[in-house]
């Protein structure tokens, strides 16, 4: 009987030695090989809306790319002159989609982040007149006058048209759908230029600068050489050997 549990304890020892080097052997060895991680940015602490982000408020970890979340930042520098245009919580991968640099128009439909320091958004009812038959298009720039004072010089120059139209007709103009006629047209103006357009708001006449002029590009353009008859379009390679400035003709 003694032979017998002397046999179980050496069997239950050798078990238990067992175990403990598989166990031991699990701590030490690389279970999962071969995983690709990713680099994405942490939020270290809550951040609320319209928040300029800075890089201490982000910690970059690697992991596995099937835990990274589509579109996430994964540099920390990349973040710097941004702001949140919502709320990021603490421990959240920082999404792109929730970035946008200061003064920029790629946020949500938002116009305030459009403007400048300094500039407000000032919208006024416009006829089809005021409007050149609805050929001014957002990004244009405009010369105001007061049409009860016969002189050829503008109240207000070089306007930028930041918007035409209603937010209806921008959101389906963003959609492919271009904006042909509109009753409302929103200028950027500093406040003295607000108070300028006020008095002459019922009286005020537009007119349409030309790009070259609007944009200061009459120097760029004399310094790029542009020849005095520049091709309407450049020769554009279509894939199939030859040089032209139209797509190839079907072949039969």
């Amino acid at each position: 009987m003694k032979k017998i549990y002397l046999i179980a304890m050496v069997i239950a020892l050798a078990a238990g030695l067992a175990t403990y080097f598989f166990a031991n052997e699990l701590k030490t060895s690389k279970i999962v090989t071969g995983v690709n991680e990713a680099t994405v940015l942490i939020a270290l602490e809550d951040i609320d809306e319209n928040t300029i982000l800075t890089a201490d408020m982000f910690q970059a970890v690697k992991l596995p790319q099937t835990a990274v979340s589509f579109g996430t930042v994964g540099e920390v520098n990349d973040v710097i002159g941004y702001m949140s245009t919502d709320r990021i919580l603490r421990g959240e991968q920082l999404m792109a989609a929730k970035l946008v640099p200061v003064g920029s128009d790629k946020a949500k439909g938002r116009l305030s982040y459009e403007l400048a320091d300094g500039m407000y958004a000032y919208t006024v009812e416009i006829s089809i007149q005021n409007s050149l038959g609805y050929f001014i298009k957002e990004g244009d720039k405009i010369n105001i006058y007061d049409s009860r004072v016969p002189s050829a010089k503008p109240v207000l120059e070089n306007i930028p048209v930041l918007k035409i139209g209603d937010y209806t007709a921008n959101a389906q103009q963003a959609a492919g759908v271009e904006i042909t006629s509109y009753a409302v047209m929103t200028m950027g103006l500093t406040s003295e230029q607000i108070s300028k357009f006020l008095s002459i708001e019922g009286s005020y006449r537009v007119s349409l600068v030309p790009y070259v002029e609007a944009y200061d590009l009459v120097d760029d353009i004399n310094s790029a050489g542009v020849p005095e008859e520049q091709k309407p379009e450049p020769q554009t390679n279509y894939g199939m050997g030859e040089i032209t400035t139209a797509p190839p003709e079907p072949q039969q």
